[in-house]
């Protein structure tokens, strides 16, 4: 009877156990099995966000400020890498507010950032990363309350791109733009993507050789706006790279309405429109190329003329210079622009003479004029002082003409030092300032010299033959003196 008594003892003790152990297992079980678990609160807010450049990576930081007290002082979160986009997203869980005042920091000095955006989606706090450089795996560290992503350079592994069509911060004028990008890999090409705008265009990928391919793509643009280009190549290893830069379209230039005489001042001038404008020697895609100008050049027609047939036109341009004066550019290359005016009210200088020449500098609109007394004899366009390096305005007399002469000037090393020699038909007018022919640039009607007035060499040399002090045959060049004074030049704005 004992035994039996016992035993139910022990059974009643057992199903007691046995009641409690499944009442609170739930409980034991969170208490038993789950201490190397992170506790993660229910709510978190992030309070501050910056971008940074470090010497070895790209970094984004992130302070978050615990809710509840839980164990950890960061939330859960997922990255996602979207190489084909170059970009990587990442999603912090469980963030219930965010500060009203985040900054992405120098994003502009990084490069292995384009660009940062963030956006709440219920309680996840999704942040987007646009990349550029080289696509390296983001890596996290977490610092109490701070996580931070870091974007490490690539090796030299990695994907490089080179010749950018049209170049970074260009112009062009034209409808169209032939966009096109070299990549130097060390493996065969995987994929080539192409965006204009973040928009993905259908692009041409062409294998040069030794893992160098071209990509390259045709696509329609409008005149003033800005375009933004990125371009992304993933190899065989799926070492990728992403570059971006940037182009403008020129607004329309008005073509101008020439007449019969739109020779009257030596040639009509013409703005090129299109980015790699060949300049030839000779009136054919066969001659000497001697250079290639771009948008930004403006040049100056001395003849139309017959030559190679294109498209259906055989017409090119003959054209004075800065640097290739009688080089030929075939005719749809270059628009005309509105031609450079006489100024319409004007005084003649105190000094000048009847039959005496005299020179009107119109900083503003960067014409020059040559008057014969009241008439004028020749109005053109002229590059004049950049900002840092103006035209002096006032009223001065040529006191040294040279057909040829050495021009210095700027402290060495430093960035605006330059050192021209043989600089043709020089016509100095105050100490070292003066108006003369130009050889490296075809840069007329902008703000383009240190100080002196810029002429294409075949205007140069008309002027410099019309004015004094009058050059003997025999000589280089000529100092003014009373018996041969020199022309007056009046500089203003």
């Amino acid at each position: 009877m004992k035994k039996w008594s016992l035993f139910i003892l022990i059974l009643a003790f057992l199903l007691a156990v046995s009641s409690a152990v499944f009442y609170y297992w739930p409980v034991l079980q969170k208490k038993l099995f789950t201490f190397n678990e992170v506790q993660y609160a229910s709510g978190y807010q992030i309070t501050q966000l910056t971008c940074s450049l470090k010497e070895d990576c790209g970094e984004i930081s992130f302070t978050f400020n615990n809710l509840e007290g839980a164990a950890s002082q960061t939330p859960s979160y997922q990255i996602k890498e979207i190489q084909e986009e170059a970009k990587t997203e990442i999603i912090f869980n469980d963030v219930q507010e965010t500060s009203n005042n985040f900054t992405y920091e120098q994003i502009s000095a990084n490069p292995l950032v384009e660009d940062v955006s963030h956006e709440q989606i219920g309680n996840a706090f999704v942040l987007t990363i646009k990349r550029k450089g080289s696509l390296t795996p983001t890596q996290v560290q977490t610092d109490a309350n701070i996580v931070t992503l870091k974007f490490p350079f690539g090796t030299a592994q990695y994907p490089k791109f080179s010749d950018f069509t049209p170049a970074d911060q260009s112009l062009i004028n034209s409808v169209s733009a032939q966009i096109s990008a070299k990549a130097k890999l060390n493996t065969d090409l995987k994929q080539g993507i192409m965006f204009l705008d973040d928009v993905k265009v259908d692009i041409q990928i062409k294998n040069l050789s030794n893992n160098e391919y071209l990509f390259e793509t045709r696509q329609s643009v409008q005149s003033g706006n800005d375009y933004k280009i990125k371009i992304i190549a993933i190899d065989s290893q799926n070492l990728a790279t992403a570059f971006t830069w940037n182009f403008g379209v020129q607004k329309s230039i008005a073509r101008a309405v020439l007449g019969e005489d739109r020779f009257k001042y030596l040639g009509w001038w013409g703005q090129i429109n299109s980015t790699s404008t060949p300049v030839m020697s000779e009136p054919s895609n066969q001659a000497k190329r001697l250079d290639t100008f771009s948008t930004i050049n403006r040049v100056k027609v001395l003849k139309e003329v017959s030559g190679e047939t294109i498209n259906g036109s055989d017409q090119w341009l003959q054209i004075d210079g800065g640097a290739h004066p009688g080089a030929y550019i075939f005719s749809s290359f270059v628009t005309p622009i509105e031609q450079p005016k006489p100024p319409a009210i004007f005084a003649i200088p105190q000094g000048v003479k009847e039959n005496e020449y005299w020179i009107d500098v119109n900083i503003t609109k960067k014409v020059l004029t040559l008057f014969l007394y009241n008439q004028p004899v020749l109005a053109t366009y002229v590059a004049t002082g950049r900002p840092s390096n103006p035209t002096i305005t006032g009223t001065y007399q040529i006191w040294y003409k040279l057909l040829k002469d050495r021009m210095r000037g700027g402290p060495p090393v430093v960035p605006f030092f330059y050192d021209l020699p043989n600089v043709p038909s020089v016509m100095y007018y105050h100490q070292g300032y003066g108006i003369h022919g130009t050889y490296w640039h075809d840069k007329f009607g902008t703000q383009q010299s240190s100080g002196c007035t810029n002429l294409t060499q075949g205007d140069a040399k008309f002027i410099f033959e019309k004015v004094k002090p009058i050059l003997p045959p025999d000589k280089k060049a000529i100092i003014s003196n009373v018996e041969n004074p020199g022309t007056v030049v009046f500089n203003h704005y």
